[in-house]
């Protein structure tokens, strides 16, 4: 292959590694794109190999005399990845080095060449560098390109054949990355080019694993994650609720079991759902909304819906222990500790949603129809997760009491 940003040859230098390499697909798209374009977005699945991929391109960079190569990541602990892989292989190869700052994360070689690491996080670091190649690893956890147009733009004037490559998984459309990823598409940009790479890129990739990982993870996360779909995470994490299709009149229907979910919100709300099974559906029938209640009145409300539903389980925030063992000991009111696996949980409600298996009453949970379909991933997180707001205490309620109750009773959400 002709590298014109690279003097080495890539694929020489990956048979010379101490563990030969072949790139796949993904990977060398991240070399043709850095030898045509200075700006390049690389959005590649999860286990593709982009940051092993960019570790070695740093690495060949490194190998040039005077050059200067710099990683920047949301912060050190993601950006330490990179270090890990060059410094390791500086080792390995026996490369002569001038300084070794294993604490400012700064390696100067006996050619002249530098290898820096920085912090998103730490705006003062990243001004008054100069990059002949600049990486920047999980770009689009950075909450937006302020550290890029501020501080780390005028990096890449110095040297004119600069170079600046982003990396990392989608993040939904409202990010800023998107937008750059759509400058590599725009001809306007002729400086710039994009590439997206599924997990099918990965040739190692088994089509076995990744169906176990689309199974144990949110349908919202496996699209982001493994198909590199950008509009998961600006979208409802329940995106197939239908009002039409899920919300009806309940009351009065005959259930199996009724069981209760209690989010104990103590600065926030305190919220409790009564919802009805009938072995196969789950009914949300009624709901108690209230903040700053005392325990006896949080108490006396649960008690009222127990009496009137014929409550059979009630499960409670298992960090909640202090109010489950007053309601114990004071008020008679038996919970059981709610399973508290995030993003299990909000898979096993997906399926329900998508199968037409979740089910919510006109005007009992009204409140709990509304604060699902608000439900938000955060993509400002280094691990998708909800955004914690007035939509996020009913939505845990209800994931701590059908998700529970499914672990509890060996429910099946698969056919």
């Amino acid at each position: 292959m002709n590298n014109k940003f690279f003097r080495i040859k890539i694929q020489r230098l990956l048979d010379k590694l101490p563990t030969p390499v072949q790139f796949n697909e993904s990977q060398w798209a991240m070399v043709e794109n850095l030898d045509q374009s200075r700006f390049c977005v690389h959005i590649a699945a999860r286990r593709t190999g982009k940051s092993y991929a960019a570790a070695i391109l740093a690495f060949a960079k490194l190998l040039e005399p005077g050059q200067q190569v710099m990683v920047v990541a949301p912060n050190f602990s993601l950006s330490s990845i990179i270090w890990d892989y060059v410094t390791d292989l500086i080792r390995q190869l026996d490369i002569e080095v001038e300084r070794f700052n294993q604490k400012d994360k700064v390696v100067k070689l006996i050619n002249g060449s530098v290898f820096r690491l920085l912090s998103a996080n730490n705006r003062d670091s990243l001004v008054g560098r100069a990059a002949n190649l600049l990486i920047v690893d999980e770009a689009a956890i950075i909450p937006n390109d302020e550290y890029y147009t501020r501080d780390l733009r005028p990096a890449l004037s110095t040297f004119t054949d600069s170079r600046c490559l982003w990396i990392s998984t989608p993040r939904g459309k409202g990010n800023y990355l998107y937008d750059y990823y759509l400058r590599g598409e725009d001809p306007e940009y002729p400086d710039w080019s994009s590439s997206i790479h599924t997990w099918r890129s990965n040739p190692l990739l088994s089509e076995t694993d990744v169906e176990e990982a689309r199974r144990t993870i949110t349908k919202a996360l496996y699209l982001q994650e493994y198909e590199c779909e950008w509009t998961t995470t600006e979208s409802q994490i329940y995106l197939d609720l239908d009002e039409e299709k899920h919300i009806g009149d309940y009351v009065g229907e005959r259930f199996s079991e009724v069981i209760g979910g209690l989010d104990v919100g103590y600065r926030d709300e305190n919220v409790f759902v009564v919802i009805g099974t009938d072995g196969n559906n789950y009914f949300l029938v009624d709901e108690f909304i209230s903040k700053e209640s005392t325990t006896s009145e949080l108490a006396a409300e649960i008690q009222e819906k127990i009496n009137e539903w014929g409550i059979d389980t009630i499960y409670i925030d298992s960090a909640a222990q202090q109010v489950k063992a007053d309601f114990a000991y004071d008020y008679d009111i038996y919970c059981e500790n709610a399973i508290k696996s995030v993003n299990d949980g909000i898979n096993s409600l997906q399926v329900l949603i998508e199968q037409d298996r979740l089910y919510f009453d006109t005007e009992g949970a009204r409140h709990t129809f509304s604060a699902m379909s608000a439900y938000k991933w955060n993509p400002n997180t280094e691990n998708p997760k909800p955004v914690h707001d007035w939509a996020s205490h009913p939505c845990d309620a209800v994931r701590y009491a059908i998700y529970t109750h499914q672990k509890m009773s060996n429910i099946t959400i698969y056919a």
